[in-house]
């Protein structure tokens, strides 16, 4: 429960900022160009607000229906505005008395706006923090592959040479370049094997119930720590690396989970290497098929075998590498977007609303990851608005653009009948998005 609260207040928090970003650009702008604005709400406020007080020609108020928020801008035509405006003189402080390039970047100061605070939020990031990368070349043995990696045709201990013909100078670049790409060229055993990564394969990879790495680098078994009070794991210590069970070799941790799982509730002889010096020890195997209560250690905890580089920036290259970041998401998301549309795929299962994102956040507060993702969400809310449907961002671009290109006002009863239109559309999808998202939970 705890968990699931913290998940939801970091939601909260989040998409609250977006919202406030996102229509404080359009405020901004229309301020700038002397537009009256009527209203600026975070969140929906159908039939009564929480929260609500004038200051001076504005509204500001708190809705109740955290789906997104909005500013009322003075002339421009919404749903609540349907033939009103055709029978008003045009002021000197309404959005349709103004020239098409100012309507153009007041309806754009939204999606400007997430775009900044995407790039702002990378940068600092960066800057406090710096990258701690896994070259490419460090990994000596090969990749651990779940059943995702092997349903694309992998294998444990390949290594990868190239995806789509390139070379990937770091290993955390991999799994999603993988993703975008159409092949792999891997070395399996001295074996140059080439795999093709067509729609039937890319489907393991979307048509999956929860995130996972699907590779990650091969590593020895390294005893982390490990609950001394604990049934037959005496004498053990931090750092004694397991070689073999039962005089078998078993020298990574893939081959360890499939080997041990054969004798549970059973004693074993393993044989560790501490320090140079061979030892042979009894361990019991419970009857989940784990060694008691021992913890290994992750590759990130291997810097001696697992030669990481770690980058920190000035202010202007956390900048210059802020914008690239932000960038690379935006092509992320479009390479989305074309598959939900590829039923192969099953892409389209990925598609979720405000409780698909709560999942996201991690059960306990953690500033660098909150940032980061509400980084990529404010990336996110900037594309959808991009689209060219009446009643988002994007459906009012459109018409300022069409205005500009034939120089003629288009009819305003028009407008209003394909806002209304869009205001629908849009309705209509995000019901049936929730929808979709309890099922997956009901399913899932």
């Amino acid at each position: 429960m705890t968990s699931t609260i913290i998940r939801s207040i970091q939601l909260l928090l989040s998409i609250s900022t977006l919202i406030i970003v996102h229509e404080l650009g359009h405020f901004i702008l229309a301020k700038i160009f002397k537009v009256r604005v009527e209203k600026f709400f975070l969140f929906f406020n159908p039939w009564f607000s929480i929260f609500s007080k004038k200051i001076g020609d504005t509204i500001y108020g708190l809705g109740w229906l955290p789906l997104g928020g909005y500013v009322k801008i003075s002339g421009i035509i919404t749903t609540e505005d349907v033939n009103h405006h055709n029978n008003t003189k045009k002021n000197d402080w309404e959005f349709r008395s103004k020239s098409s390039i100012k309507k153009l970047l007041i309806i754009s100061g939204g999606i400007i706006s997430n775009i900044l605070l995407s790039i702002i939020i990378f940068t600092c990031l960066l800057f406090q923090y710096g990258e701690i990368y896994l070259p490419t070349k460090n990994i000596p043995y090969g990749i651990e592959v779940d059943d995702l990696g092997k349903n694309i045709g992998l294998k444990n201990g390949d290594k990868i040479l190239f995806v789509n013909g390139q070379y990937i100078q770091y290993f955390n670049e991999i799994p999603k370049a993988i993703i975008l790409g159409d092949s792999i060229t891997i070395d399996r055993m001295g074996k140059i094997v080439h795999l093709s990564l067509d729609n039937n394969k890319k489907r393991y990879l979307f048509d999956r119930k929860k995130f996972s790495f699907f590779i990650r680098p091969r590593i020895p078994i390294i005893i982390d720590d490990y609950n001394s009070s604990s049934t037959g794991v005496d004498g053990l210590k931090k750092n004694d690396e397991i070689l073999a069970i039962n005089s078998k070799f078993v020298l990574f941790s893939d081959q360890l989970k499939n080997f041990v799982s054969k004798y549970k509730n059973e004693n074993i002889l393993i044989t560790i290497n501490r320090e140079g010096t061979i030892i042979h020890k009894n361990v019991y195997v419970d009857n989940k098929g784990l060694l008691g209560s021992i913890n290994l250690k992750s590759f990130m905890d291997m810097d001696n075998i697992f030669l990481f580089e770690k980058k920190k920036y000035s202010l202007i290259e956390s900048f210059f590498h802020g914008t690239k970041k932000s960038w690379n998401v935006l092509k992320n998301q479009i390479f989305f977007f074309k598959n939900v549309f590829h039923i192969q795929t099953k892409a389209y299962k990925q598609i979720g609303s405000l409780f698909s994102m709560a999942k996201e956040f991690p059960s306990t507060w953690n500033w660098n990851i909150f940032w980061t993702f509400t980084a990529t969400l404010s990336i996110w809310l900037a594309f959808l608005n991009l689209f060219p449907i009446p009643s988002l961002d994007g459906g009012y671009i459109l018409f300022i653009i069409i205005e500009m290109i034939t120089k003629k006002r288009i009819n305003e009863s028009i407008t209003e009948k394909c806002t209304v239109l869009g205001f629908l559309i849009i309705s209509v999808i995000m019901i049936f998005i929730i929808i979709w998202d309890i099922f997956k939970v009901l399913l899932y």
